[in-house]
C-alpha cells in the first residue's frame, strides 16, 4: 500500500534520528548523557499534581467527559488574567484564546487553517523542527529566514526577496528563540508588525520560552504588546518547558479572533481539547498567580553555567544564552556536517546532541544541546567530551 505524496515527502523528525543513535548505545549498555532534546528531567511541583488530583476526583465537574471545543471558559479565563499581570496585553476569554493540545497540534492546525498547497510560509532557520515539519504537512513553499550570528539570530527582513514577500501568507518567529538561545527587542517586534502590515502576512509569534529568562536584566516580552498587533497576529504559548509538564499537552493560542475561529474549524475535527481535568488544573493554577517559572529558569542557569565552563575549559567555545534551556553551538572545524559530528560524539562518549540540520538548512554547523541533565551529568559529560579528543 503507497502511502500519500505528503509521507514521502517528509524527513525523518530530528529528535526521532537522534533517539535512534541514543537507544542503539543505551542497547550496548553504553551510559548515555542525554542532552538531545528538551525534555525537562524534573516533575512539577507538588503543589501542581495535588490540583490535577482534585480535578480526576471532582464529581460536581464530571471532568472525564469531552470538554468544548474552546475548552472550559475556567481556562480561557485564567489565561487571559494571567496575560493582563504578565504582559499587560487584554483578551476576550470568549474569542482571543484557544486552548490546545499542546502548541504543537496547534501550529499545525493553524497552518492547515491559512496555508493551501503551494503557499508561502516565511519560517525562520534554524528554528522548533515542527515550525518547518507542519508546513510540510500543508504543503506550503516554505521560505526560510536565515538567523545570522552575526544578526543576533534575528531575520533580515529586508533581505528577504519582494516577489517572496508579495506572495507570503504567514511569517513566523519564536523569541526566545529556539534553538539559539536568542532573544527579542521590542523595535525588531515593532519592524515585524510594519512588515507584516505592509505585506498583508499573517503573524504568528511563539513564546514557548517566555518564562524562561537566565538573565535578570532581561524580560521577555509578547508580541501582542504592541498597539494594534492582535489586528494582525496570533500568539502561541506552551506550559511544557516552565511548568516541567510536556507530557500534561497544554498549550494556547491567543490573539486574532478571525483566526482563532478558523483554526478551531481544522481542529474540531481531530480532538475534543485537552482533558478537561487538565484544564481545571491549569486554570487552578494560573490562578494562583505566582511566577512558578523562576525556579526552573534558575535551574537553568546553573545548569548552563556549569556545561559552558566545562567546554570552554577543554577548548569549545560555546555561548552563554540569555534565555531558554538550550546551548547552541558551532562544531568543530574539522567537521563539515552537524550529523556526522552529532553521531561520533556519541560513539566516542556517549553524549547525546542534537544536530543543527535538523533544525533548517541555516542550522547547519551547529549542535543543540538540552540543559535537562542534573550538574553533575554536565561536568561529565565536558570531561567524557575532553577525554575523547575529539574536538582536537
Amino acid at each position: 500500500m503507497r502511502p500519500s505524496q505528503r509521507v514521502m515527502n517528509m524527513p525523518i523528525y530530528v529528535f526521532a534520528a537522534v533517539d535512534e543513535v541514543k537507544f542503539a548505545l543505551m542497547k550496548k549498555g553504553v551510559d548515555v548523557i542525554d542532552l538531545g532534546i528538551g525534555n525537562p528531567d524534573r516533575r512539577p511541583p507538588k503543589f501542581m499534581l495535588e490540583a490535577l488530583h482534585r480535578a480526576i476526583d471532582d464529581a460536581e465537574h464530571q471532568n472525564h467527559r469531552y470538554s468544548q471545543f474552546w475548552g472550559v471558559i475556567e481556562l480561557r479565563q485564567a489565561v487571559a488574567d494571567w496575560y493582563k499581570r504578565r504582559f499587560g496585553v487584554t483578551l476576550d476569554p470568549e474569542t482571543e484564546i484557544l486552548p490546545l493540545v499542546g502548541s504543537k497540534e496547534g501550529l499545525l492546525c493553524l497552518y492547515l487553517a491559512y496555508l493551501d498547497k503551494g503557499e508561502t510560509a516565511l519560517i525562520p532557520s534554524p528554528c522548533y523542527p515542527a515550525h518547518i515539519g507542519a508546513a510540510r504537512v500543508a504543503e506550503a513553499d516554505i521560505q526560510e529566514m536565515g538567523l545570522l550570528e552575526e544578526n543576533g539570530f534575528l531575520p533580515d527582513l529586508d533581505a528577504i526577496d519582494k516577489e517572496v514577500a508579495e506572495r507570503a501568507k504567514i511569517l513566523l518567529f519564536n523569541y526566545p528563540n529556539n534553538p539559539t538561545g536568542a532573544v527579542e527587542t521590542r523595535e525588531f517586534y515593532e519592524r515585524v508588525l510594519e512588515y507584516g502590515i505592509e505585506h498583508d502576512i499573517l503573524l504568528i509569534s511563539d513564546i514557548a520560552y517566555s518564562e524562561l529568562s537566565m538573565d535578570p536584566d532581561y524580560t521577555p516580552m509578547s508580541f501582542l504588546e504592541l498597539p494594534d498587533a492582535k489586528k494582525y497576529a496570533v500568539e502561541f504559548y506552551s506550559c511544557s518547558k516552565s511548568y516541567n509538564m510536556p507530557g500534561w499537552r497544554v498549550g494556547f493560542l491567543v490573539g486574532n479572533s478571525e483566526v482563532l475561529a478558523n483554526t478551531l474549524k481544522i481542529k474540531t475535527t481531530k480532538d475534543f481539547s485537552i482533558f478537561m481535568a487538565i484544564q481545571r488544573a491549569i486554570a487552578e493554577i494560573l490562578n494562583m498567580g505566582e511566577d512558578f517559572a523562576r525556579p526552573n529558569a534558575e535551574l537553568y542557569r546553573r545548569r548552563r553555567d556549569v556545561l559552558a565552563d566545562g567546554l570552554r575549559a577543554i577548548g569549545w567555545q560555546v555561548p552563554r544564552p540569555r534565555a531558554g534551556m538550550y546551548i547552541w553551538a558551532k562544531i568543530p572545524e574539522k567537521f563539515s556536517d552537524s550529523m556526522r559530528f552529532a553521531k561520533e560524539l556519541a560513539q566516542r562518549t556517549g553524549v547525546i546532541v542534537s544536530p543543527g540540520s535538523g533544525f533548517g538548512q541555516y542550522g547547519k554547523g551547529y549542535v543543540r544541546m538540552a540543559l535537562v541533565v542534573e550538574e553533575e551529568r554536565m561536568r561529565e559529560a565536558a570531561q567524557r567530551i575532553a577525554d575523547s579528543g575529539i574536538l582536537q
